[in-house]
């Protein structure tokens, strides 16, 4: 497979993989206990969403149109069948775990073309979701085993 291919799959990867962080966002905000949290899961769902806007106008300009990726077909019996190992993880943790794989994608794409100037920004602010995401989790935890009925 040529360089310019599998540059192309793993925009597409990562095309999937920003819809399903979006929508996994939104899910946190569902279940968010307080109106920060709402807002902030909310906006990192429009994040992922802005992010999956500029890996498809990246795809675009390869001569890829919305059709021929894979991500068209996406659908929500896709999302809950690559969700069942995490069917016990709270919203959170499914949001770090998309996080993750996002991260490596962006880079893995590093690899192929550096010059997209926004993949080094969207890893960036990545990874401070994913240190964000982390304290979240630490400070649901203390307030767990401080309050038994939270």
């Amino acid at each position: 497979m040529g360089k310019q291919n599998q540059y192309i799959a793993q925009l597409e990867k990562l095309l999937t993989h920003l819809k399903s962080a979006k929508l996994r966002y939104l899910k946190a905000a569902d279940h968010a206990n307080t109106s920060e949290e709402k807002r902030y899961f909310n906006q990192e769902a429009l994040l992922r969403n802005r992010f999956f806007q500029q890996a498809f106008s990246e795809i675009q300009t390869l001569g890829m149109s919305y059709e021929d990726l894979e991500v068209s077909g996406f659908n929500f019996n896709q999302l809950l069948i690559s969700s069942i190992d995490t069917l016990k993880a709270t919203a959170l943790e499914k949001c770090i775990e998309v996080d993750k794989m996002l991260i490596e994608i962006y880079q893995n794409i590093m690899g192929f073309k550096s010059e997209f100037s926004s993949i080094q920004n969207n890893l960036s602010r990545l990874l401070e979701a994913a240190e964000k995401n982390q304290e979240l989790v630490t400070n649901f935890q203390a307030e767990k085993e401080t309050d038994p009925l939270f």
